[in-house]
């Protein structure tokens, strides 16, 4: 005979069948089903029970709705149950019950208020019945506790209490949220896609810190996911969470437990196959496609097992922008599209292209061909939203110019995220490589040349994988060990070996990395003009991405000849390469602006900017590129007041289309503090020097060169404003960051110097602002007396020597010293 803990196996089994059926069948399968067992029957009528007071198990949370703890999605008890119920004013632990929210097969949730008078605050309790307090049932409660405990994320309802009643029952106290379910918030404020985007990436991350702790969800859907009145989403319901095997990577441990709810679980959950994270991947999938196009990929008509299973396992649902634009009796599709802010052709259109293609991946019926992680359909969806290539796409060459912006791609501490990039990046260059090779012979690439590519990809890959590098493997060195078997591997490809390289590069630069990215983007130059010639657009490409590196190390000279070689070349190719040569006037403006050149910078950010407005319209991104540069010629100029409204749009535009926390919304929000700074409204212009110095150690991390940037323009505020002591934070920050990138006598490192010297005197700390200064005069003694560096060096020394009263030092430097302007904000 079957032991409790089997029988109750068998129960839910069974209970699990039956709730897919339609309620007149119920009790003649039941019978069935549980033929010769009388305390098998009598379990699976009581949870049938329950379940009839609840509302359709299937329909609801895995355990009732114990772990929705919200009217606005819990099955609310009647007033009569409500009357019966004999914990309603009763105290449990610290707290005192105030009526029951939802009522499940194990236990019942109650709201509750602290009781103590010590403060406010309402909670949701969930207390195991009585008579379900087995072995069993209490282990799963204990299991379910300690699942909670870990979970510490301001997007997961947390834990705050747990003990047992005076009669034995063990108790969970949880945080109470007042909200609707992410589907509901969005339809009802008729969110438009962007928007529902980043609701969906905040529970991506929620979901993520769960994985990390080792914890999959298994029952993810729009009514587990509540989002509070001021648009704070909150993951809920952990009820029947699995537990991984920490030794292993995404094994689960052993489970029977079946209970799901359909539409959103996966194919393996569904077949009763080990449920993994990539099980979480596919509900967040299924999520996504309804907040998309409003429906859901799967419908089951009779809701029978086999038709769950036949559908899930087997049928494929359309891409949603296909779905947007279909209606039947039961659906309007008009209806859905208004709930998004667009008509169903319009919404059909921004659906149509990424972000089918993530949804889609997110779907696959095969675990190991979804996205790995939910962290990487996350930076998917990030990609999308900031106009980069996604990973889950096969690259083609439209794809590429359409959507690859090489400028705007950020450096992550993640090396798979970064290493996407390349691989995105090495097809396009490849298929170019194929391209060049037929404008010379008319030959396609051979079988051998693209496995050769594909191992290199699939080794440089394999070597981001913590099960074989370790835990503490970054994009940096991942990069190094690339860029080191280029040569080894792909030394019988050398115009494939060149676009690699160039690839390599770029992604050093975004991370910060100068003199690794100038050397690898100056041997792709060097190659593709052996190969290509000068005149081929693809050897004007590596000029520019050469000089981007070169402008970032104040090398102006070369800079300037990469980019009119450059410029030379797009102007030749005539209005195909229109797009191209404007990014180049543009740069090379920017170059101009640098060195001086002010009337040439204008005229050149005026040639980009009107290119950029015909061609790609005067509200794009690249047209905000150029409206941030002309600003800077402006206020090089000191024409503050023509600056102005150019940066406020620049920033305008940027906001709307990469959202807050972006490296180029920080570039104008600090740009837009230096104008006001200079304007003399410094209150006006510190907290925008903050926000940009938040998005940017958030977004690129502590000890990028931008970061330096806006470390140094807030110091230089808070020094004016005689708030010292975080003057000196800031700028000693900057002055770390620089001397890791550039040497001591490049300008920004001798500026910053000064400036922190100038804070030290200021404090009466004049001493220790003399190491500062010796070391700038020695690091710039071999640029020669001339050099207009060493001439700025020299007259703030005898400025700095002259106010510490050290008159003998300073007379000596005065003989040499040269005229030289005050330190001033930087504009980018």
């Amino acid at each position: 005979m079957a032991g409790p803990g089997e029988r109750l196996h068998r129960a839910e089994d069974i209970f699990f069948w039956l709730s897919a059926l339609p309620e007149r069948r119920r009790h003649v399968e039941a019978a069935r089903l549980c033929e010769g067992d009388a305390v098998l029957a009598a379990e699976v009528a009581s949870l049938l029970e329950h379940e009839s007071r609840m509302g359709g198990f299937l329909e609801e949370p895995a355990l009732g709705t114990d772990f929705t703890l919200l009217p606005a999605t819990a099955k609310a008890a009647s007033e009569e149950e409500i009357g019966r119920d004999e914990m309603i004013g009763r105290t449990v632990g610290r707290y005192r019950i105030e009526r029951r929210l939802a009522s499940g097969g194990m236990g019942t949730v109650y709201r509750a208020a602290r009781a103590d008078n010590q403060f406010t605050q309402s909670v949701a309790i969930k207390i195991v019945k009585r008579g379900m307090d087995t072995d069993e049932i209490l282990g799963r409660f204990r299991r379910e506790r300690q699942t909670l405990a870990q979970l510490e994320h301001p997007n997961i309802a947390r834990l705050i209490d747990g003990g047992a009643t005076e009669g034995g029952q063990p108790y969970l106290v949880m945080e109470y949220v007042e909200g609707e379910p992410i589907d509901e918030y969005c339809d009802r404020r008729r969110l438009g896609v962007n928007e529902r985007l980043e609701i969906f990436l905040t529970i991506c991350d929620a979901v993520r810190h769960a994985h990390q702790n080792l914890v999959v969800h298994r029952d993810l859907k729009p009514g587990n996911i509540l989002v509070t009145a001021d648009g704070a989403p909150k993951l809920l319901d952990f009820g029947i969470s699995t537990v991984l095997d920490s030794r292993s990577a995404g094994r689960v441990t052993a489970s029977r437990d079946r209970r799901l709810t359909p539409e959103y679980a996966s194919p393996e959950h569904i077949a009763g196959a080990p449920v993994t994270t990539a099980s979480d991947v596919y509900s967040l999938g299924a999520i996504l496609y309804e907040l998309l196009c409003g429906r859901l990929p799967h419908r089951f008509p009779t809701r029978t097992p086999e038709e769950i299973q036949r559908v899930v396992a087997a049928s494929e649902p359309p891409p949603p922008s296909e779905m947007a634009l279909r209606s039947d009796p039961a659906w309007d599709a008009l209806e859905a599209a208004r709930a998004r802010r667009a008509t169903p052709e319009i919404l059909a259109r921004r659906l149509r292209g990424d972000l089918d293609t993530i949804v889609m991946a997110a779907l696959h019926k095969d675990p190991s061909r979804r996205y790995p992680s939910v962290e990487a359909l996350a930076m998917d969806l990030r990609r999308h939203r900031d106009r980069m290539p996604v990973s889950a796409r096969r690259d083609t060459f439209t794809y590429r110019t359409s959507r690859f912006v090489r400028r705007h791609f950020v450096g992550t501490a993640f090396a798979a995220v970064s290493l996407a990039l390349l691989v995105a990046g090495a097809a396009a260059f490849a298929w170019q490589a194929s391209v060049a090779e037929r404008e010379r012979d008319r030959a396609l690439i051979s079988r051998a040349r693209s496995d050769a590519i594909t191992s290199f990809l699939t080794r440089m890959l394999e070597a981001a994988d913590p099960s074989r590098s370790g835990p503490a493997v970054t994009v940096h060195e991942v990069l190094d060990d690339a860029a080191r078997r280029l040569d080894q591997e792909l030394g019988g490809e050398p115009l494939v070996q060149a676009s690699l390289r160039g690839t390599i590069g770029k992604t050093y630069q975004s991370l910060g990395l100068y003199p690794e990215a100038e050397k690898q983007l100056r041997e792709a130059l060097r190659r593709k003009l052996e190969l290509l010639g000068a005149s081929h657009l693809d050897v004007a490409e590596s000029r520019c991405d050469l000089a981007t590196v070169l402008y970032s190390t104040n090398q102006l000279a070369e800079a300037a000849s990469q980019l009119e070689a450059a410029v030379a070349t797009y102007r030749g190719a005539g209005e195909a390469a229109a797009k191209d040569l404007a990014t180049a006037l543009s740069s090379l403006g920017a170059v101009r602006r640098a060195g001086g050149e002010l009337d040439l910078a204008e005229s050149l950010q005026h040639e980009a900017l009107d290119l950029r407005r015909r061609i790609l319209g005067g509200d794009s991104l690249e047209a905000a590129e150029s409206l941030n540069n002309l600003a800077g010629v402006h206020s090089a100029r000191g024409q503050l007041e023509e600056a102005r409204p150019l940066l406020e749009e620049a920033l305008r535009i940027r906001i709307r289309d990469l959202g807050e926390a972006h490296p180029l919304v920080a570039q104008s929000t600090d740009n837009l503090a230096v104008l006001l700074h200079r304007e003399g409204k410094p209150d006006q212009a510190e907290p925008l020097y903050r926000k940009a110095l938040e998005i940017e150690m958030r977004v690129l991390g502590p000890e990028h060169p931008d970061v330096a940037i806006t470390h140094r323009n807030l110091g230089l505020l808070l020094a004016s404003k005689g708030e010292l002591p975080e003057a000196e934070e800031h700028l000693r920050s900057c002055m770390a960051i620089r001397t890791k990138s550039l040497p001591t006598a490049d300008a920004r490192n001798v500026n910053v110097a000064f400036d922190l010297a100038d804070v030290l005197l200021t404090e009466g700390r004049g001493e220790a602002a003399d190491p500062l200064v010796d070391a700038v005069l020695d690091a710039t003694a071999a640029l020669g007396e001339e050099d207009p560096v060493r001439k700025s060096a020299l007259s703030r020394a005898v400025d700095h020597f002259t106010k510490r009263g050290a008159m003998e030092r300073a007379s000596e430097l005065r003989q040499i010293k040269a005229s030289s302007r005050p330190a001033s904000s930087v504009p980018r």
